[in-house]
This record gives C-alpha cells, sequence and structure tokens, in this order.
C-alpha cells in the first residue's frame, strides 16, 4: 500500500552538488550577477474570475512587454541563472510569447516548472510536454459543479472538462512531471458560517488525477491576503481528514499523494511561524518578477516596501546588483516581517547553519528548484 508524502524537501535540494557550487562561490560574499532560481510572472492577466484569489488586487493590470521578456530570458541565460518557475499573479500562458518564453529557457539550458490553472495548455502542448521539468495545474476540484463553483471563468462558462482534457493530452507524452492541486478553499455566508467547502471532493479529485495519468496529487491550506494560513471550520477538517484517508490507497510507484506540513499545521489551527533569524538567506538565492516590479519573494509580491527594481528599466543585473535592492535587503528582518508560513524556513535554518560553519555532504543534481 502506498502512502500519504511530503513534497520533496527543499533542504535536501539545498545539499546538490550545482546549488553548494553557487553558495560557496557567491551566497557568503554576494557576488553573483544573479540569483539560482527566479518565479516569474509573464502577466498580470487572468482568464478565470476565483473569488478567493491571493492576487485579485494584482490582476489585470498589464504584462511584461514582449521583446523584453525575451531578452530577459537572453539575460537569465547570460548571468546564470539555472531554473525559471512561470507562475502569477494571473495565469502565465495568457501572456502571448509564452511559448517563446519558455522554447528560449529551454534552449540555454534552464529548467523550467509551470504553474497553471490548465485552460490554455492546448495552445502550447509541445512546449508543455517536452520542455518543462514540471508542470502543475491549479484545478482544486474533481468535479465539474464544484470547479465551476470555486473556480469560475469570465464568460460564465466552466472550464473543468477543457482543463482535465488538457492534462490527459500532456500525459499521454510528457517528459517532466504532471501535477493535480488541490488547494482547500471555503466560502462562508455573512454571519461568518461555514457555506460550502471544496473539501467534498478531495478523494473524487485524486482518483482523476491518477485516472489522467498524474505523477501527483497534492492538497494544500489556503493562506489569506496577508499569507497567513487560513482558519479551517471543524467540519472542513473533519472532511479533509477523512478523504485523504479515503485516497491513502491510491498511492504507489507512479502517483503521489502529497500533504504538506502546512496543511498540518492549517488543519490543527496554527496561525505563526517563528523565525529565529534576522535576514533571509534564501532571497540571495531565488527572487520573483512580476509586471509591476521585482521582489525579495513570491510572499511579499506586490509589497513596495519589498519591492527591489523593476526589469521594464533595468538589466537583471542591475537589478540583483543595484543599491535599492541592497537596502530592502538590509532591511528586511523575517522575525518581525514573516510570521507567516514560510515554506522556505528550514531552507534559511540550514543555511544560517552553514554560515555558522556547518558542513553539507553533497548529493548529485536531483532538482534545481529550491
Amino acid at each position: 500500500m502506498g502512502q500519504i508524502s511530503r513534497p520533496l524537501s527543499l533542504v535536501e535540494k539545498l545539499k546538490q552538488e550545482s546549488v553548494q557550487d553557487f553558495i560557496n562561490r557567491f551566497l557568503w560574499n554576494k557576488s553573483n550577477n544573479a540569483p539560482f532560481v527566479v518565479e516569474l510572472d509573464p502577466t498580470t492577466a487572468c482568464n478565470l474570475a476565483c473569488h478567493d484569489c491571493i492576487s485579485a488586487n494584482l490582476l489585470n493590470q498589464g504584462g511584461i512587454d514582449n521583446e523584453r521578456l525575451l531578452r530577459l530570458a537572453e539575460e537569465f541565460a547570460e548571468s546564470g541563472v539555472r531554473a525559471v518557475v512561470l507562475i502569477g499573479g494571473g495565469e502565465p500562458m495568457a501572456h502571448p510569447k509564452f511559448g517563446a518564453l519558455v522554447s528560449s529557457l529551454y534552449q540555454s539550458g534552464i529548467k523550467v516548472g509551470v504553474t497553471t490553472n490548465g485552460t490554455l495548455m492546448h495552445r502550447y502542448m509541445d512546449e508543455c510536454i517536452t520542455m518543462t521539468s514540471w508542470l502543475r495545474v491549479s484545478v482544486d476540484a474533481g468535479s465539474e459543479e464544484v470547479f465551476a463553483d470555486f473556480r469560475p471563468h469570465a464568460s460564465g462558462k466552466s472550464q473543468f472538462n477543457l482543463v482535465i482534457d488538457n492534462m490527459r493530452r500532456m500525459a499521454e507524452r510528457k517528459t517532466g512531471l504532471l501535477g493535480y492541486s488541490f488547494l482547500l478553499l471555503s466560502k462562508f455566508n455573512s454571519d461568518g458560517s461555514l457555506l460550502r467547502s471544496n473539501a467534498v471532493d478531495i478523494e473524487k479529485a485524486a482518483r482523476l488525477a491518477k485516472d489522467i495519468g498524474c505523477d501527483y496529487f497534492e492538497v494544500k491550506p489556503a493562506f489569506d491576503m496577508m499569507h497567513f494560513l487560513q482558519q479551517q471550520d471543524l467540519s472542513v477538517v473533519e472532511m479533509v481528514n477523512r478523504n485523504l484517508k479515503a485516497i491513502h490507497e491510491l498511492a504507489d510507484d507512479n502517483f503521489k499523494i502529497i500533504a504538506p506540513f502546512t496543511l498540518e499545521e492549517a488543519l490543527k489551527g496554527v496561525g505563526t511561524q517563528i523565525k529565529p533569524y534576522n535576514r533571509c538567506l534564501t532571497a540571495e538565492l531565488r527572487t520573483v518578477i512580476t509586471p509591476s516590479g521585482a521582489y525579495v519573494c513570491p510572499y511579499h509580491r506586490g509589497n513596495l516596501n519589498m519591492r527591489i527594481g523593476d526589469v521594464a528599466k533595468t538589466s537583471l543585473e542591475e537589478l540583483w546588483k543595484g543599491d535599492r535592492r541592497a537596502q530592502v535587503m538590509t532591511r528586511v528582518d523575517p522575525a518581525k516581517h514573516c510570521t507567516f508560513h514560510c515554506i522556505r524556513h528550514e531552507s534559511n535554518l540550514l543555511l544560517e547553519r552553514m554560515a555558522a560553519g556547518e558542513v553539507v555532504d553533497t548529493v548529485p543534481d536531483f532538482d534545481l528548484f529550491i
């Protein structure tokens, strides 16, 4: 019988030979001209109208200029960026140059990961199949009815069957990993009482994910607009636990059921995560670039106090080595600014131990998306 597992450890990823080489050559003296990994939002456009979108205040405000986006891909290659996650913000495939961007990154030897709502995959199926290390679809439902309720399309027509058909097509020929993401969502009455939750669809979605040919099915907790874990109604907690138990048997060597640590924390009602350090070393290794500017990390996307520059006006190297970024990085204090659950908290703990002299046994490269 299979078992429910955690995602591949980000701490273990830091031990890879290429990552350790980068850390030891560049991190301590801050001599690198670019981050190791970039999260890139090509556009803020989105064709869904989700009531709970954590990026709602950032949506539909334009995208990175076509020519600038492709030049940025060249700068990534020239400056040593090793992996790029295309995400949002908006829906990355809504950018007209998405296919050309993926191709440029791939041809340069940069690893490409994509997070998408799945509605536009058919436009770029060849790139999705042959050029991505992984592609994760945010479905958040296992039926057309629940999908239409929690992931409505701007047109009013459900896109569920289109998304599932796109995933099936990719699964038939994929070279990278294909993931089915299920974000735990709830709707409430005006008095604050629970109206309904998509948790009713967890088992149905997991079985569908395996039938499609996905490599994994992941149940994740929702966060509020300030990135704190949303507190769950007791009935939802019971529903989630019941569904996780029901899908336990689906896991095998070719299909994983993933329930991250943050889901456990959300179901237990844990609201904050204490940080015993006052700098973010992970932010020296990765950053997020969006149409509105570049920020220290995805959790601070759109936060002007954490904005480190603008690639529309400067090159990647100028942004990374610029005074603005240096000032912001000096000001960032995770113990003060990041009391929410950060998935790279354990990574920062390891990096702090390394900074204090701990020697890490390296492992061969297996996944550069640190």
